[in-house]
């Protein structure tokens, strides 16, 4: 994942799509991105297969504690992320879209 300039990460980690594999989710101070590791042994690389702007989400929840759930602006369903510290995750997504709603006013 290349970050855009005064773009940082803010949080990292291990997650399963059932529709897109394994990869790894980043949130950025501007965006949330999934990672897909693609290719056999020898010739692995990543695919990035989603790339929404913070601003672009609509709802966040995390049913359970094991599983995030993403509303993104246009979407039918709510993308479904398997990650380990998903109320961790829900927290801050949450948290950095008030702050960028508050920014805006």
């Amino acid at each position: 994942m290349d970050l855009q300039a005064n773009e940082k990460i803010i949080m990292k980690d291990d997650a399963k799509s059932d529709y897109f594999g394994k990869g790894t989710l980043y949130m950025t101070s501007s965006r949330v991105v999934l990672d897909i590791k693609t290719g056999g042994f020898l010739s692995k690389s990543t695919e990035v297969k989603i790339d929404k702007p913070l601003g672009t989400i609509k709802e966040v929840s995390a049913p359970g504690g094991k599983e995030l759930r993403i509303q993104f602006e246009g979407s039918v369903e709510p993308t479904t992320l398997h990650v380990a510290n998903a109320e961790k995750w829900a927290a801050a997504i949450t948290s950095a879209l008030t702050i960028s709603s508050m920014k805006e006013k």
